[in-house]
């Protein structure tokens, strides 16, 4: 559902996508609209609300919704009353009736805003009710040539009235003006009206479009360090509510994103750039074909890629000349800050490779795919480009086991099944709706990567999630369904190693948030079971991921992020580096 939603938003949008500038589309999901909205509101640090208007007449549900923001803005709010006529007309002239306050100043500044954009001029108008003392005129005129002095715009005239009936005055002068912006006047309490009961039926007497304004500074909302310095416990059912959200909310497909001029655009406007790191360990047989889907699609012909990278990890067969004749620059991680040491793990290259890469947003993806598509790139890109708020963007996908000559399409991903996900509903259940947390498809921001511990081995994956959670939040993260993978699967024996590296990452991330030493009291070697010749023995393997502080804390890494962001703003197309 929220899916089909985000669908009919960007048909929307791309209709509207001539006449003015686009906008970015989120579905969200939540039991009452309203707080849904203000939930939204404060997420997206918003600035501004901007609602339909909806009358005088009560509409079931619309009106409670609205009321409910109106009488508590999250952030300062304009209703748009449209035009009557329902003709869309070319803005040249605003009013601006001022009575005085914050929402007053908040008015003005709208109007100038619309003044600017459309080359209109603004009228200032102020109504003094008869009879009015003196002294009480001489103040009142003083406060608005006081809001009117901070107005920049040069097409600005002043209009003062004195009048018995304020809305017959404002409806006499907006005749003469396309747009009517009227600042809210139930000032420094909660309430659902912007103005009086007159003034509403002025507004419905109103020509033109007319936008109410209310600034959110009308309603006094205590200390803000009244806020409890920890979160209360929640309950199983709140919290399973919390993931089922979270899995309506920022589940992708890449579909989505198929059109790729459009993420280029999305990419330019927010100037970004976007580097791929494909990690490598005797890759012979795919990486070449990854390698030139990625350069003919996403680099050369839609100018998506701005840097693409094989970070090997010193491959025993043609893995690099495979990735060489391809076009791919091909660095080993053993050389990349060569001062810090080197571990084994594909963990240890994805740390190394977000060092030697220049991109805003960096992807990796896995090498051993028999079926590549470019869609394994641009799909875990397409949220981080469409939605600011997603900082990582992990892949799913049906992964097939290959039984002989038979497939199973129902199979595949063992250790996601019966360790990951396990662990995860354990004790990080709010991880449950990320559907395989193992996946080595993923995209991230660098601003939040570079914070980021990484864990040297097979434990990369769990860790970087746990932390994302723990330190930006379930909503920082968004998954994309990729369809059908096919690629090389292992043997038990090693997906056994596997399972108990990520157990352990698990265990020192729950002992670091209890401050519980629970790794010094747990083995950290493996009794690993061959059979061989009708013969059974044991051999006694170290299983231990190393975890590399997050490159934002190394100097020399500060060093590089310095010169790339003072000599690398072009693409780089298909240069090396």
């Amino acid at each position: 559902m929220a899916r089909r939603y985000r669908r009919l938003l960007q048909r929307i949008n791309a209709l509207e996508a001539e006449a003015a500038p686009s906008f970015g589309v989120e579905v969200r999901v939540a039991h009452d609209v309203a707080q849904g909205i203000r939930e939204a509101a404060y997420e997206r640090h918003a600035d501004l609300l901007v609602l339909e208007w909806p009358g005088l007449a009560i509409r079931p549900g619309v009106s409670s919704v609205i009321a409910n923001l109106v009488s508590d803005p999250p952030t300062d709010l304009v209703l748009v009353r449209p035009d009557p006529d329902g003709v869309p007309r070319d803005i040249d002239s605003v009013l601006v009736p001022v009575r005085g306050g914050p929402s007053a100043r908040l008015a003005l500044q709208t109007a100038e805003a619309v003044a600017y954009a459309y080359g209109a001029r603004v009228t200032a108008m102020h109504v003094y009710r008869t009879p009015l003392s003196g002294e009480r005129r001489r103040k009142e005129a003083d406060h608005f040539h006081e809001l009117v002095a901070d107005f920049t715009h040069p097409g600005l005239s002043i209009v003062e009235v004195e009048s018995a009936q304020p809305g017959l005055a404002i409806l006499e002068e907006s005749i003469r003006h396309k747009l009517t912006v009227l600042g809210a006047q139930a000032e420094f309490k909660r309430s659902p009206m912007l103005v009086s009961s007159s003034l509403a039926r002025t507004v419905r007497r109103l020509p033109g479009t007319v936008l109410l304004v209310k600034s959110a500074r009308l309603i006094a909302r205590g200390d803000a360090a009244a806020e409890p310095a920890y979160m209360p416990t929640i309950s199983e059912r709140q919290l399973s509510s919390r993931v089922d959200r979270w899995f309506a909310e920022n589940t992708f497909h890449s579909r989505e994103f198929r059109d790729l001029d459009r993420l280029r655009e999305l990419k330019q406007r927010q100037g970004l750039t976007i580097s791929l790191a494909l990690p490598t360990l005797n890759e012979e047989a795919t990486i070449g074909d990854i390698v030139r889907g990625c350069r003919e699609v996403l680099m050369e012909r839609h100018r998506l890629l701005d840097e693409l990278v094989v970070v090997d990890s010193g491959s025993q067969d043609g893995t690099v000349e495979a990735a060489r004749a391809a076009g791919a620059e091909v660095v080993q991680h053993p050389n990349i800050l060569p001062e810090y040491g080197s571990f084994t793990g594909k963990g240890e290259a994805l740390w190394k490779s977000l060092h030697h890469l220049r991109g805003d947003i960096v992807a990796w993806c896995d090498t051993d795919i028999s079926n590549f598509t470019p869609r394994f790139v641009y799909g875990v890109l397409g949220p981080l480009l469409a939605d600011t708020r997603i900082s990582y963007v992990k892949g799913f996908y049906k992964r097939p086991l290959r039984f002989g000559g038979e497939q199973v399409t129902a199979g595949g991903g063992r250790v996601t099944e019966l360790t990951a996900r396990p662990v995860i509903n354990l004790f990080y259940p709010e991880l449950s709706g990320v559907l395989q947390p193992l996946s080595g498809e993923y995209a991230g921001r660098r601003s939040m990567l570079e914070q980021l511990p990484f864990f040297t081995g097979y434990g990369v994956e769990i860790g970087l999630l746990i932390d994302i959670l723990e330190t930006f939040g379930l909503n920082s993260i968004a998954q994309v369904d990729l369809g059908m993978r096919i690629h090389r699967n292992q043997e038990l024996f090693d997906l056994s190693k596997m399972a108990f590296a990520i157990m352990q990452v698990a265990l020192k991330r729950l002992g670091d948030r209890h401050r519980m030493h629970l790794l010094e009291e747990i083995n950290r070697s493996m009794k690993l079971i061959h059979y061989e010749n009708d013969r059974f023995f044991l051999e006694l393997k170290d299983i231990e991921d190393h975890e590399r502080p997050a490159l934002a804390q190394v100097p020399e890494y500060l060093a590089r992020r310095h010169a790339v962001r003072s000599g690398w703003r072009e693409p780089l197309g298909v240069q090396n580096c």
